[in-house]
């Protein structure tokens, strides 16, 4: 350990030990591979590292505020970042069991779950198999046929029964059978791809209970196929035994059918990446259907680092006074701050129109209350994180973050406000607009959002200017060019955010929607499989 710090060292240790333990907690209450193996991968990766980081950050400021109190009991003993490790044992021990501590945690993994799409993604996919009609493969029959003669059926009443006659069973049910039979037999080419090898390892207990419901079916499916064998069309109660085992059937292959496409999903999902791959996989079972458009992260990531790089390249590159100087940590993590505000604001535009119906514009009116409710959302998540980090980062100490935080904090958070409300709206005309063409007036938003944050960030230079000398404060001596720098700089960020963020997320609601609409239209429920114009069977 020659060379190293003891205070950093206990710290980085402490921070793995965080790290480890809230992967962990993040799949709570459920199993690692419950999740994983439910939702798309790089989601799940990247909800789980978001849930990290959070913890991480917290760990670090409650590190630094338990050594602030240390120095405040004990002056001139500074126990340094050693304190660390009692903070890592209370954070890991205690933090579960405190009522208020463990509800933050239990709503923060909740929602890090979501983000992960943990349990909406699968459950859309599973909807979007179960009404989508289904072509029985070539190998369901022959392998239907084998199976029951195994069990005693005969040739020829099997071949009645699965003639979709009415004769021996219903239309629908034997539908249902063939059905079971095709996935059953899709599956066991599947479990061959090497590809897919993880994922049956992580639903072994699954697939070995869904083999034993396959068995018990088909056996129960024989011996009632073996009680219509000495029927006669001219018998009375003929049709009557007929409706009668062919309900029994498919009650027996219904929850086989849904647990079969509950599987598919899941290795849609957490195998395959790309969205034409998931829809080639689903088909080579059979269902001919469209997946809904995952929003993508792109557009995201891309905004996160160029918000990073324009935040902090005026704090590396101005020559200020030692009164005003900004080091690395400070400059790079009040940077990192502003960057992942500015996501969230982006996320309370989009997310609420995506996932209610509070927040979707009508044809008459913009949803105006949402504006005040997830603006508001918007500016305390972003006044919180800037506050804290200003709370946490060591700063110069003639900036107004350092002498007063909360009011630098509530004063640049205005933007994360600003950039929620505008985005809403840009995105709520789209909307209203119902155009097929998603690329069209990209140029328009992007150029209508860089006037307003070019706009906003010249009236916060000012507002900032006005604050610190309100409170006794001295200004930097900066030249105006690169106050205009800053400025224009805001502006190409409100350009690529305007450009990039309303015309995905209306192409993201709105193919969501044109598939749900044509699910309901034209797909299958979980009823019987075969339309109703051939089944004389009551669902």
């Amino acid at each position: 350990m020659y060379g190293f710090d003891p205070s950093i060292v206990a710290l980085g240790l402490g921070a793995i030990a965080i790290c480890i333990v809230s992967a962990i907690d993040f799949h709570a209450p459920f199993e690692t591979v419950e999740i994983r193996y439910a939702v798309m991968r790089d989601r799940y990766y990247f909800a789980v590292l978001a849930y990290v980081t959070i913890a991480v950050v917290f760990y670090v400021f409650m590190v630094i505020q338990i050594r602030w109190l240390t120095n405040q009991l004990y002056p001139g003993r500074d126990a340094g970042l050693l304190v660390a490790v009692p903070a890592t044992i209370a954070f890991m021990v205690l933090a579960p069991h405190l009522p208020v501590l463990s509800r933050v945690i239990g709503l923060l993994r909740t929602m890090m779950q979501t983000l992960a799409r943990y349990p909406q993604a699968v459950e859309t996919v599973i909807v979007a198999i179960a009404r989508s009609p289904i072509r029985v493969t070539e190998r369901a029959k022959p392998e239907l046929q084998r199976e029951l003669e195994g069990y005693g059926v005969p040739a020829r009443l099997i071949e009645k029964a699965l003639n979709q006659d009415d004769e021996v069973l219903a239309a629908g049910a034997t539908a249902m059978i063939m059905q079971v039979a095709s996935l059953h037999t899709s599956f066991v080419d599947l479990r061959g791809n090497p590809r897919f090898e993880k994922f049956f390892r992580a639903r072994k207990a699954a697939f070995d209970e869904l083999e034993r419901q396959y068995r018990r079916m088909l056996r129960r499916s024989a011996r009632a196929l073996l009680l219509t064998e000495d029927i006669m069309v001219s018998d009375v109660d003929a049709r009557e035994l007929v409706l009668e085992i062919s309900d029994f059937i498919a009650e027996e292959c219904e929850d086989l059918r849904v647990a079969y496409q509950r599987r598919l999903a899941e290795a849609t999902l957490s195998v395959v990446d790309r969205r034409d791959s998931r829809t080639e996989l689903i088909s080579s079972f059979g269902y001919q259907t469209v997946l809904p458009q995952p929003l993508p992260f792109a557009p995201l990531v891309t905004i996160f680092v160029l918000d990073f790089a324009v935040s902090v390249a005026p704090l590396f590159f101005l020559d200020l006074p030692k009164k005003f100087a900004v080091g690395s940590l400070a400059g790079g993590l009040s940077s990192l701050a502003h960057a992942v505000a500015l996501t969230i604001s982006i996320f309370f535009a989009i997310y609420p129109k995506a996932a209610t119906n509070f927040a979707r514009p009508s044809l008459y009116a913009l949803p105006w209350s949402s504006y005040v409710v997830f603006g508001a959302c918007s500016y305390l998540a972003g006044n919180f994180i800037l506050w804290l980090t200003y709370n946490t980062i060591p700063i110069a100490e003639g900036w107004l973050a350092k002498n007063h935080p909360f009011a630098a904090s509530s004063l640049f958070s205005l933007i994360f406000l600003v950039n929620t409300l505008v985005l809403s709206i840009l995105l709520d005309v789209r909307l209203r607009a119902d155009r097929l063409d998603y690329h069209e007036a990209r140029l328009k938003d992007g150029a209508a959002h860089a006037v307003v944050m070019a706009s906003l960030m010249f009236s916060l230079l000012v507002s900032f200017v006005l604050v610190t000398r309100a409170f006794g404060l001295e200004m930097p001596s900066i030249p105006l060019s690169w106050y205009a720098g800053i400025v224009a700089s805001f502006g190409i960020l409100g350009f690529v955010v305007g450009y990039l963020v309303p015309s995905t997320a209306e192409a993201y609601i709105e193919s969501n929607k044109m598939i749900r609409k044509s699910s309901a239209l034209d797909g299958n429920l979980l009823g019987w499989a075969a339309p109703a114009s051939q089944s004389t069977v009551k669902p």
